[in-house]
């Protein structure tokens, strides 16, 4: 009955357009735009000057011409910041035990159907989409650094589609406020793709100009964006700022990031053979990134629940001894929260 009643809420307030309690609706500037062309803006909840969440929404994604259908529902076409309204996670502003209680908070809609990365004007078969997550991301950093000018603390964030917006952007903010203290923390987004994916799929966002151009190991892949997978960003950001730190939360078998690796394959329902690479992938990708970079931390739960940060999960989910809260507030107190597995 509580969750009917945030919805009937949400659709109440989302359709008189009433900016959500605590937040600052701020327009986005010329050039960006979400999927279908319509307006897009980003929200502010005004805190702690010296201490600054960059959150980086999820909602799906499309590549191809099945996936970008007027009739797809693998993305969000317009601006929608059902989270704010909804007021759970890190998003619930009242709550002394919201890790981020008081901090300035810069949420950052996700619209664009290409996971914050992409700059293009695509025509699919039956569509015409507008790629522009990148070029969002960057109005939403450029306003960020102009009014949140010397922050000493900063978490980088974001759920699903935003996890990849939250490790893509970090360095941009790491190498803003050099001084802060930076952690990074992506929510349920492992990089877990297929071949055909990476090769025809991909390349449609033109990602490449979203690739910092000062880290000499991503050179490539500011050439070819195909060349780059998630954990060659991770040890390369790892490496670049030593002292910062960055971490990855999932669901041990995350029900959403299979779909859409199923997706990826061109299964409309992935089959338990494609689930289990997804498993073996994200393990493998965590690996990958654990064994080169030091200042790289993971939780996985064992649960199959998509995101946690923008749900009350974030406050009551624990893993052995260790609580999920209790780690994120380590993370964000000391850089150095530790590694959590489901037992097995």
């Amino acid at each position: 009955m509580k969750r009917l009643l945030a919805l009937l809420v949400l659709l109440a307030l989302v359709a008189t357009a009433q900016a959500p309690l605590g937040w600052q609706e701020i327009p986005g500037p010329d050039g960006t735009m979400c999927a279908d062309g319509s307006p897009w803006k980003f929200y502010v909840a005004q805190g702690d000057p010296k201490k600054l969440v960059v959150d980086f929404q999820g909602g799906g994604a499309c590549w191809n011409d099945a996936t970008c259908s007027p009739s797809s529902s693998t993305f969000t076409r317009q601006v929608n910041p059902q989270e704010l309204y909804l007021a759970q996670g890190i998003y619930n502003l009242a709550s002394i035990a919201n890790p981020f209680f008081g901090w300035t908070h810069v949420f950052v809609p996700y619209c664009t159907a290409d996971i914050h990365w992409g700059n293009a004007t695509v025509k699919y078969a039956t569509a015409t989409i507008e790629h522009k997550g990148a070029v969002n991301a960057r109005a939403a950093l450029d306003w960020t650094f102009k009014n949140v000018p010397a922050p000493e603390q900063v978490f980088v964030t974001g759920c699903s589609a935003g996890a990849y917006g939250a490790i893509m952007w970090a360095p941009y903010v790491m190498r803003q406020y050099p001084k802060a203290i930076v952690r990074q923390l992506g929510d349920a987004g492992l990089g877990v793709v297929s071949e055909a994916f990476v090769q025809t799929g991909f390349p449609n966002w033109k990602a490449e100009g979203a690739i910092p151009d000062w880290i000499p190991e991503l050179a490539a892949a500011r050439a070819d964006a195909s060349k780059i997978r998630q954990p060659d960003l991770y040890n390369a950001f790892a490496k670049t700022y030593p002292n910062n730190t960055f971490a990855q939360y999932s669901a041990a078998t995350d029900t959403t990031q299979i779909f859409f690796y199923g997706l990826m394959k061109g299964e409309t329902q992935p089959t338990q053979q494609t689930a289990a690479e997804w498993v073996q992938g994200a393990l493998a990708n965590i690996t990958a990134i654990k064994s080169v970079s030091p200042n790289y931390f993971s939780f996985l739960a064992p649960t199959t629940q998509h995101c946690v940060i923008p749900r009350p999960e974030l406050y009551i989910l624990k893993v052995g001894d260790t609580t999920l809260l209790d780690w994120i507030n380590k993370l964000v107190k000391t850089g150095r929260p530790g590694d959590v597995l489901p037992p097995r």
